[in-house]
C-alpha cells in the first residue's frame, strides 16, 4: 500500500462537535457554509477560540472556487445564525477576527460570542464609522438591508389584493421568461435530476414554490450562489400563505434586488 505524502499527527486535533453536521444534513447551513465553520473551527487559537481571516485569505485557502464576495455571503449567514461572530468589516481590507460559537477551550470551557460581542462593541463601536465603506468588497449587510427595506413593497406587489399595473407587469414578466424557456427547451423540474448538493437545494426550492422549469434557479445559483438563493426563499416563506399570490415571481425579484 503506498504511503500517504503526508503525516497525520494524532497530537495536533481540535474537538469538532457532530450538530455542525446535523445543521448540514437539516438544511440550517449550506455544504458552503458547512466548509467555511469548519474551515475556521480548525484554525481558531484553541486557547481563546478565535480565528484570523481576511477574505481575500479565505478566497485563496479554498482555492479561489469562491471570490472575496462570495466568501462574505457564505459567513454571513452563520453569524446570523450565532455559530460564529465578527465585527462589521465596512472600511477594511485587512484580517479580523471571528470568534467561534461553544468553541471548546483549551482550559474546559467554551466560547460565549455574546459576550464577546458586547465586548467589541463597547471597545470598537465608535471606531467603525470612521472608515469608507468604498475600500472593500460590497458587504452581504447592505443587501439583507435592501432587501428588508423593499420586501413590504414587493409583498403589496404580488399579493392577492393587488390589481395595480406592477401586478400585471410581474404576470407579464413571468410569461416572457417562460417563453424564454420554452425557446431554450427548458430544464422542467419534474424531470430534472441534481448532479451537486447546491442543485438539489435549488430543485426542492423551484418544488416548493410550484415552478415548472429549473433555468432560472439554475442560472442564479451561477450568479449569485446558494446562500442569496435560500435568504430569498426565506423570505418568501416568511409571508402568510394567503398574503402572496405568485410565490415563484416574488422569489425572482428578490433574488434580483
Amino acid at each position: 500500500m503506498e504511503n500517504l505524502p503526508f503525516e497525520i499527527d494524532n497530537n495536533d486535533y481540535v474537538k469538532l462537535p457532530r450538530s455542525i453536521k446535523t445543521a448540514l444534513v437539516d438544511g440550517y447551513l449550506s455544504f458552503e457554509e458547512y466548509s467555511i465553520l469548519v474551515w475556521l473551527w480548525i484554525n481558531a487559537n484553541p486557547r481563546i477560540g478565535r480565528a484570523q481571516v481576511s477574505y481575500a485569505g479565505l478566497s485563496k485557502d479554498f482555492k479561489e472556487k469562491y471570490s472575496k464576495n462570495h466568501i462574505n455571503r457564505l459567513m454571513l449567514n452563520p453569524k446570523r445564525k450565532k455559530w460564529m461572530w465578527f465585527p462589521v468589516q465596512q472600511g477594511r481590507r485587512s484580517s479580523f477576527h471571528v470568534d467561534i460559537a461553544s468553541y471548546p477551550l483549551s482550559n474546559g470551557g467554551f466560547v460565549n460570542i455574546e459576550v464577546r460581542q458586547k465586548q467589541k462593541f463597547c471597545r470598537s463601536e465608535d471606531n467603525i464609522t470612521e472608515h469608507s465603506p468604498a475600500e472593500v468588497p460590497t458587504e452581504v449587510s447592505d443587501v439583507q438591508q435592501k432587501l428588508k427595506s423593499d420586501k413590504n413593497a414587493l409583498v403589496d406587489r404580488f399579493s392577492f389584493g393587488s390589481e395595480s399595473s406592477l401586478g400585471r407587469s410581474s404576470k407579464n414578466d413571468n410569461e416572457k421568461e417562460n417563453k424564454n424557456n420554452r425557446s431554450n427547451r427548458g430544464r422542467p423540474v419534474r424531470e430534472y435530476t441534481p448532479k451537486s448538493y447546491e442543485e438539489q437545494k435549488c430543485w426542492e426550492i423551484a418544488q416548493e414554490l410550484g415552478e415548472k422549469d429549473m433555468t432560472f434557479i439554475l442560472s442564479a445559483l451561477k450568479r449569485y450562489g446558494l446562500a442569496r438563493i435560500e435568504e430569498a426563499y426565506r423570505s418568501v416563506m416568511d409571508q402568510p400563505n394567503e398574503k402572496i399570490r405568485h410565490k415563484g415571481a416574488y422569489f425572482n425579484k428578490l433574488l434580483t434586488l
